[in-house]
């Protein structure tokens, strides 16, 4: 059966709202204007405030879509034949991801202002969803053989998200240089002559 005309008209006016203000939030932060963001989707302001009745509600939908869109990525590339590539291609996606999203943080850390060692209940729950959608991506990794085992997913989104925002202009050589801490140990070579104790 298909969905009332209405309905289906609604879906699409929430996905225009949602692409016009991702792009919005993403070049102004929190001084995005909402006028803008209905005019860049084409419709009134009344059909915006229908669907997200604040601007905090607006912040959120964006950022959750985004969310779900790395937890998708995470769970489709769990059945990958090389899991170690797919590790490192669906981090490189967080790590775009985190770049491409540091105005959008802004205006959501604006609308919810509070202790910086403390994020919002939100922000919890999107990281327990992520976590949970990429164990399985980066377990299969560790039984590849591709990653080291004494890693987590909590753990390894944390040093990715720290190393993205400290070199934002360099993403792709921060991950390479993490992914370089989170290949498998080698075994202990021997000490080369020139640095052996008592050399000379």
């Amino acid at each position: 059966m298909q969905p009332p005309p209405r309905r289906a008209d609604a879906a699409r006016n929430r996905e225009r709202l949602l692409a016009a203000a991702d792009i919005v939030l993403n070049s102004h932060g929190a001084a995005a204007s909402l006028d803008e963001i209905a005019k860049l989707a084409g419709v009134g302001n009344a059909t915006l405030y229908r669907h997200f009745p604040t601007r905090g509600r607006l912040i959120e939908a964006v950022y959750e879509q985004r969310i779900q869109d790395l937890c998708d990525s995470a769970r489709g590339s769990a059945a990958a034949p090389d899991p170690g590539a797919a590790l490192t291609a669906w981090l490189r996606f967080v790590a775009a991801h985190v770049t491409n999203s540091r105005l959008l943080r802004e205006a959501f850390l604006a609308d919810h202002p509070g202790p910086a060692d403390v994020e919002p209940p939100q922000a919890t729950a999107w990281h327990d969803s992520l976590f949970e959608a990429a164990a399985p991506l980066l377990a299969r990794a560790q039984d590849a053989g591709a990653v080291r085992p004494d890693i987590g997913i909590a753990e390894l989104l944390t040093f990715l998200t720290a190393a993205t925002r400290a070199a934002p202009l360099c993403a792709d050589r921060a991950l390479e240089l993490l992914m370089e801490g989170v290949l498998p140990r080698p075994a202990l070579a021997p000490a080369r002559p020139d640095t052996a104790a008592g050399s000379n």
